[in-house]
């Protein structure tokens, strides 16, 4: 009787040896694939600042944006527009791109063209 508990406590001992080596190779491999990945981390930010640097010269760089193409500037442009100005007078007199203008005008034309091909709506007045 007295060597079945004493077998019993030497297979516990083994599954709790066991159990420590299998965590500790885990750790150890978690800890060597976090070293790889924070290295290919650093060597990508390395390259992708390279990159940055390289192909971003400051002449490329947007330029900031100018004054809005706002409701006013929108019916200046309009009333200039009816009165028979040219595009670049209309944007010289505004301060504006002339692709903005030449952008208003074609948004206009098709305002105009939708409002033309939907169909009126007719209330009754009592």
């Amino acid at each position: 009787m007295p060597k079945e508990p004493l077998a019993q406590f030497a297979l516990l001992a083994f599954g709790l040896v066991a159990n420590l080596c299998l965590f500790l190779s885990l750790k150890r491999e978690m800890h060597s694939q976090a070293q790889k990945q924070s290295q290919a981390l650093a060597a990508l930010a390395t390259s992708l600042r390279a990159v940055v640097e390289r192909e971003t010269p400051l002449e490329t760089l947007p330029r900031p944006a100018g004054p809005a193409f706002n409701l006013n500037r929108r019916a200046q442009a309009a009333r200039l527009l009816r009165q028979g100005e040219d595009v670049a007078h209309v944007a010289a007199a505004l301060g504006v791109p002339r692709q903005e203008v030449e952008l208003f005008i074609r948004v206009q034309a098709m305002a105009v063209k939708a409002a033309a091909a939907s169909p009126k709506i007719v209330t009754q007045s009592q």
